[in-house]
């Protein structure tokens, strides 16, 4: 029987990591038994291991670590735009590395030089972990020219947050975690139907990926809802682009020339802004119109409070921590695309369209 003092606490706990791994569980009073050593002294050891990820300790029993899941040291999130929507996913984030016994750095890079020099320094620093990466990407030009796919050396572990990107670029070589808002669109366009709406409309913005997928989903969800497509979505009239809101249709006009009882409109913040308006052109809503926020960010914060899509944002974020860490420990495993499924968030905007048929009052109006 060894003597656990005489080994010194680096060796003792190197043989009890040996032990478990050999064995996949042991009880601590018989890892101090078989080492003789003080039951408290291994409970320390049990205690720093589990720290390094390296062991589970849970009611007197100690586990091996399963493969993916691995201490972290410093992982670094780099983004655009760390407020909102983002703002919710880095906080997960956040909560998860912490959970790993690592330590979150947040670099905001604003443009594509600052976005490079942070992915540089991180992917050359020594005791980075990892990069979670979340890209605005306004366009496709943006997407194309993005500045961390050379930036980052292959094998420094990278994770998109909330972004996949286009098959065969060298950003889809990376692994990646997004909300699936194909699901999203779906449950928000079921909800209006199953309290009886038919004529649908959306407004949506087109500055994001998570904009572009909710306007790319609407029609075929539709489709599959068998509920007639009166119109493509249009552009939200609160676009942050200037020179594009231009091109933004009123709502109320598209509301009344199609006689829509319903409206999925991405981003709550929009939403926000359109009810006003809405209600100052003599539509009640939900009386005459149901509406459908896509973010819940603030959706339940306004005079009307929005039933909303909450895709799972900090959900997202601890996924990317993981995703990060099951890396660690599979450096050579195919890359993995993952998606987490929002839910729809009920409040006071929707409700059953009346028995009056609206296309007749159009006419008469």
């Amino acid at each position: 029987m060894s003597n656990g003092t005489e080994d010194g606490p680096v060796a003792r706990r190197e043989r009890i990591a040996a032990l478990v791994a050999a064995r996949g569980t042991a009880r601590v009073s018989d890892l101090a038994a078989e080492l003789g050593a003080a039951p408290v002294t291994v409970r320390r050891d049990v205690e720093a291991l589990a720290g390094q990820g390296r062991l589970h300790r849970r009611h007197g029993v100690v586990s091996a670590a399963p493969p993916d899941v691995a201490a972290l040291g410093t992982v670094v999130a780099i983004s655009e735009s760390p407020s909102g929507y983002l703002g919710e996913i880095l906080r997960g984030a956040d909560a998860a590395v912490a959970a790993h016994g690592g330590r979150y750095v947040l670099e905001v890079a604003r443009d594509a030089a600052a976005t490079r020099a942070a992915v540089q320094r991180a992917a050359h620093a020594r005791d980075v972990s990892g990069i979670l990466y979340a890209p605005r990407w306004r366009s496709a030009d943006e997407l194309a020219s993005d500045p961390a796919a050379g930036a980052c050396p292959p094998e420094v572990p990278m994770v998109l947050v909330e972004r996949f990107a286009p098959r065969g670029s060298l950003l889809s070589q990376r692994d990646a975690v997004r909300s699936d808002h194909a699901t999203g669109v779906h449950q928000a366009l079921s909800h209006l139907r199953a309290h009886g709406h038919r004529r649908i409309v959306a407004f949506c913005r087109d500055d994001s990926p998570t904009a572009r997928t909710v306007r790319g989903c609407f029609a075929d969800a539709m489709r599959s809802l068998g509920l007639p497509v009166l119109a493509e979505p249009a552009l939200s009239s609160d676009h942050a682009d200037a020179a594009r809101r231009l091109e933004a249709p009123d709502p109320v006009e598209v509301v009344r020339r199609l006689g829509a009882t319903g409206m999925l409109v991405h981003s709550d913040t929009d939403a926000l802004g359109l009810v006003p308006r809405l209600v100052g052109a003599g539509l009640r809503v939900p009386d005459d119109i149901s509406v459908v926020a896509y973010d819940d960010v603030v959706a339940g914060l306004g005079d009307v409070r929005l039933t909303a899509v909450a895709p799972p944002k900090r959900e997202v974020g601890q996924a990317a921590v993981e995703l990060l860490a099951w890396r660690a420990s599979a450096p050579q495993a195919p890359y993995r695309h993952l998606e987490i499924a929002p839910h729809l968030v009920e409040r006071h905007s929707v409700r059953s369209p009346g028995t009056t048929d609206r296309s007749q009052v159009i006419e008469r109006s």
